[in-house]
């Protein structure tokens, strides 16, 4: 669906993923357990993140300076120094808001803002509002017969081949997909 960046990568990751249960058996059996996100306070059970997403929340979040290592320093050694002992610094850093509950170390006690009760109600206004818009004053983008498709924002109907093409993107990316899957197990076999 037009994601060419991660499109490219995808024979890879293919490839690496499909071989995972023998390149790295243990890592395997903890993705099958659902152990492939992190969640980092205990006070939003919404929160979850990925892995690798948590790196950047924690360790690096914690080793940043202002300017980066590009306004830290031009010293070739300064900024060696500075990387071999970031993550010494991290765990101090993380050990100090521990210590004194600062940004939200113990939100055991504490509500997310999202689940608030005045959060809730202004989420549940802003839906109402727009259903209402689509309903009464915009054309119905969700109505009964999706053979033609509107914008939203115009009411333009959209041309035939457009409305084709996106009504069937999903059949027709599975079948690519099942054709790509087909060619590369076909080249695996040889």
């Amino acid at each position: 669906m037009n994601k060419v960046n991660y499109a490219r990568y995808l024979p890879v990751y293919y490839a690496q993923m499909t071989q995972l249960h023998e390149t790295c058996p243990e890592l395997y059996r903890h993705f099958n357990q659902g152990y492939f996100s992190v969640q980092l306070r205990p006070g939003n059970p919404f929160a979850r993140i990925a892995v690798d997403q948590t790196t950047e929340e924690t360790v690096n979040k914690d080793t940043q300076t202002a300017g980066g290592t590009r306004g830290f320093s031009l010293r070739q050694g300064a900024v060696s120094r500075y990387y071999l002992t970031a993550d010494n610094r991290a765990a101090a850093l993380r050990q100090l808001r521990e210590t004194i509950l600062v940004n939200g170390s113990d939100t055991s006690h504490a509500k997310h803002p999202d689940l608030s009760t005045s959060r809730i109600k202004r989420d549940e206004s802003g839906v109402t509002a727009i259903c209402d818009l689509l309903e009464n004053d915009w054309t119905n983008p969700f109505a009964d017969d999706p053979s033609c498709l509107f914008s939203i924002s115009t009411g333009a109907a959209a041309r035939e081949d457009v409305s084709n093409d996106l009504l069937n993107a999903l059949q027709k990316g599975e079948a690519a997909y099942q054709s790509f899957q087909k060619r590369l197990n076909e080249e695996r076999l040889l």
